[in-house]
């Protein structure tokens, strides 16, 4: 690798890094509709189930498209989950839960030619809601980012977690 490959990679990857710096920020923010226009309008926002394998099955420890997800999101669902969210109603959202969003290990896995980047990073996710509820997620995420502009907007983002129950009351906080 030259000198200059590596330093346009540096680059890229602090662009992508103040990317995702911003995302999190906006989705603890609760500025969730400035969060849904960073997805392109064909996104798929996909968070499979994860199981508990052994033997012969270990490597089918998530699930398929196809087959049962916690989310199986288009631009229009996320769209509307937000909106949703936005009317008070939803009753495990009220008030809306406090959120911090810490993604790490961002590593760029694959640059494309026709512009977009396939990455993966860490994630956990601290959420506390009324008093005494409070909750820890934690996993990777698989995102493919396409170029718009001066920035990125996110075409596929693929969340796995990694527990394999999920014990939390409800899953109305975004990843």
């Amino acid at each position: 690798m030259s000198k200059q490959t590596a330093v346009h990679d540096m680059a890229l990857w602090f662009k992508i890094q103040a990317f995702f710096s911003l995302e999190a920020r906006l989705m603890d923010d609760h500025h969730l509709t400035d969060w849904v226009d960073l997805f392109t309008d064909d996104v798929r926002y996909w968070m499979p189930v994860v199981t508990n394998r052994i033997g012969r099955d270990l490597g089918k420890e998530i699930s398929r498209f196809g087959e049962v997800a916690h989310f199986d999101d288009n631009k229009t669902s996320l769209s509307n989950r937000v909106k949703r969210l936005a009317t008070g109603m939803a009753w495990a959202e009220t008030p809306p839960s406090r959120t911090r969003h810490l993604v790490t290990n961002v590593e760029i896995m694959e640059q494309m030619p026709n512009g977009e980047v396939r990455v993966r990073s860490n994630f956990l996710i601290y959420r506390s809601h009324l008093e005494y509820d409070y909750e820890m997620f934690s996993g990777y995420r698989e995102d493919t980012l396409r170029p718009e502009g001066d920035g990125w907007k996110i075409c596929r983002r693929d969340i796995i977690l990694d527990q394999s129950v999920v014990t939390q009351k409800n899953l109305g906080i975004f990843f």
